[in-house]
């Protein structure tokens, strides 16, 4: 019952911290929920994030970049943390730097005899807790378009009061997924997504930085179970060494790559100083993770040091008029000794009649 309640009442707050009627629920996060202040849908495309983890503060980083397709005017949204965490914008140019620095790397590939399988010519590359009987706002802060607090949930002692005054009913569906949040005792990031005057929320947000104290490597998932789409998540995993995946049930992701990375191969002055030093990063990436496999958060462990890089194929066909290099230089070798064969031979005749 005190589980029960204290969920409750943080659910509660952060639907009347919308500041606005009724809302619908749109369980399209992977790491959190979100919902909406009127009737309309709200869809998270795609979410990549930065994690980080200190081993000697034993302090985790996100920083966490969504791209959003809706038409709703503003959103709010709950990510639960292990620990109060702090929160500050993060810099998209970080995104951009580390999917240079973990692109494929491209092999040309010419190809002399057509393309396999068939076909002459052409072809393409392949490829602190809240005091007894209520829920604690520990902190508020404006970043830019969003309005962040950081709240702890005691009990449930002030629900009746926030359904009473602000008309707002509380979804289920979130309780039942806050459930295990609550009984660990993990705290929450609640993040207001206001566009300003006359706009709407589409397309990428800004990113914002996440950090608190955490004993493992993990990234919380177990709200994207209320999801009605699958989800579509790519994690850029920072840390001494390589990490694999665990939960939820085992679903494994893609490392699309594993190496060492260093600060001198990124630009931007800010993602130097998150680096700190060499590190190992692992990149893994799911595009369709179905909800109902996510019964856990993402955890990682330190495994071998194993380096992977994916490989893109660029195929060139080499062709002499349409037809496969390979066979014009046969067939071209071949007429130039049927000439030699010819020469000889009527040299030959021409010796024995003479």
């Amino acid at each position: 019952m005190r589980v029960l309640a204290r969920l409750s009442a943080l659910v509660c707050l952060l639907v009347a911290w919308t500041a606005v009627g009724l809302v619908r629920p749109s369980w399209s996060c992977g790491c959190g929920a979100m919902v909406t202040s009127d009737s309309a849908d709200l869809l998270v495309g795609q979410e990549t994030s930065i994690v980080r983890y200190d081993d000697r503060t034993r302090t985790e980083h996100i920083v966490m970049r969504l791209s959003v397709r809706s038409k709703a005017r503003d959103a709010a949204w709950l990510f639960p943390t292990p620990s109060t965490a702090e929160v500050k914008l993060g810099e998209r140019s970080w995104f951009e730097q580390l999917d240079r620095l973990t692109e494929p790397k491209v092999v040309k590939r010419r190809h002399w005899w057509g393309r396999p399988g068939g076909g002459l010519v052409g072809g393409d590359g392949s490829s602190a807790g809240a005091p007894p009987g209520g829920v604690a706002v520990l902190g508020e802060q404006r970043l830019g378009p969003f309005q962040v607090a950081t709240l702890a949930a005691d009990d449930s002692r002030a629900l009746a009061g926030w359904l009473e005054r602000n008309g707002y009913r509380l979804s289920d569906r979130l309780a039942d997924g806050l459930r295990p949040y609550v009984r660990m005792g993990w705290k929450y990031v609640a993040v207001k997504l206001a566009p300003g005057a006359g706009g709407r929320l589409n397309g990428d947000l800004d990113p914002l930085h996440v950090s608190f104290r955490s004993d493992e490597i993990v990234y919380p998932m177990r709200l994207s179970r209320l999801a009605s789409n699958d989800q579509a998540v790519h994690l850029y995993v920072l840390g001494a060494h390589r990490v694999a995946h665990h939960g939820p049930r085992g679903h494994a992701f893609g490392v699309t790559f594993a190496g060492w990375v260093e600060p001198r191969q990124v630009a931007a002055p800010g993602l130097r100083d998150f680096l700190g030093g060499r590190l190992f990063l692992t990149e893994v990436i799911n595009q369709r993770l179905a909800p109902d496999v996510i019964d856990d958060d993402f955890r990682y462990r330190y495994t071998e040091d194993l380096t992977h890089r994916e490989v893109r194929y660029e195929d060139e066909y080499l062709t002499v008029l349409g037809v496969p290099a390979g066979y014009a230089i046969v067939l071209g070798a071949l007429g130039g000794v049927a000439v030699v064969v010819a020469g000889v031979i009527a040299v030959r005749r021409r010796g024995a009649a003479g």
